[in-house]
């Protein structure tokens, strides 16, 4: 068996906190995370994909690792680790494809790890677009982008266009949990009022020795920019960014990304409030998906619907 192949996949929801589970498990010394994040193997292995996206077409998605000689050469350098894990929201939204491929692909399926973060799905759906909004990918308003989203769907716009349909957490849950017995849930709630709680069950979970884990509650942050030119810079390649990255060992590079993007984004956004209406909408909407899912894993998410 290559022992380069993940036995931990987080596959939480969008805006869920996969972001800051990945890189505080990469702070443990048992641990190895791939330096990419959301290279979303497993639902185009070997495959082309192509979308729209704010009305261009990509041909090329930069996230994307679709041939298994460069999915696996993400994890060479953590061969000897007790876990090597990565992170793809795509996988729950797409999981009926991602679990047909891990089952198929996977030397080891019946053993991997899979931990799922879920939000609120209302807030999730709000924080999504304003992440559109972020990169400056979104021109409609929300109300505007809920009502377009059937649309955008049937003309192949990117899948972060659909805001209300990620969603839709049970069916992706109830597949993952009766698929692979190694399955954890956790709720972006909890990451957020009782972290180091969430980061102790995690590593108990995964069968770690419980260290200090530090969450960047700062990390892939939404809003909307008060200065659009300056997200347009940190997200766009240009020659200044190259000519410093060039400068930095690779791993460095990767930090010290980080940390700017961070610490531009928390000056550079403003947190918008969602209309109280469409709120009310969405909790419609979401309800009778969030009490079966509340049934499923055992969890009181009657705050959700407050």
């Amino acid at each position: 068996m290559d022992k380069r192949f993940p036995n931990l996949f987080i596959v939480g929801a969008a805006k869920a906190g996969t972001t800051s589970f990945h890189y505080a498990l990469d702070q443990h010394p048992e641990v190895f995370m791939s330096r990419k994040k959301e290279p979303g193997y497993f639902v185009w292995p070997e495959e082309e994909l192509q979308f729209i996206n704010n009305g261009t077409l990509i041909t090329q998605p930069r996230f994307l690792v679709n041939h298994l000689d460069d999915y696996l050469k993400l994890f060479e350098e953590g061969i000897d680790k007790k876990i090597r894990g990565e992170s793809s929201t795509t996988y729950l939204f797409f999981y009926e494809k991602c679990i047909a491929n891990l089952r198929r692909i996977h030397p080891d399926p019946a053993h991997v790890n899979i931990v799922i973060t879920l939000r609120n799905p209302v807030d999730r759906a709000f924080s999504q677009y304003m992440h559109k909004v972020r990169d400056g990918a979104e021109s409609l308003s929300f109300e505007e982008a809920l009502d377009k989203e059937a649309w955008r769907k049937e003309n192949n716009w990117h899948f972060d266009y659909q805001y209300v349909q990620r969603g839709f957490y049970y069916q992706q849950v109830k597949a993952f949990r009766d698929n692979f017995p190694n399955t954890k849930i956790f709720l972006f709630e909890d990451l957020r009022s009782e972290t180091e709680k969430v980061f102790t069950e995690l590593q108990t979970f995964l069968g770690l020795e419980v260290k200090e884990l530090k969450a960047d509650d700062e990390l892939n942050m939404s809003g909307k920019p008060k200065v659009e030119s300056v997200n347009i810079f940190l997200k766009r390649k240009n020659p200044l960014k190259s000519f410093i990255g060039k400068l930095l060992p690779k791993e460095m590079r990767r930090k010290a990304r980080l940390k700017v993007q961070s610490a531009v984004y928390k000056y550079n956004l403003e947190k918008e409030a969602m209309d109280p209406d469409t709120r009310v909408r969405l909790k419609k909407i979401f309800s009778e998906d969030i009490l079966k899912l509340q049934e499923l894993i055992g969890r009181d998410l009657s705050g959700w619907l407050k």
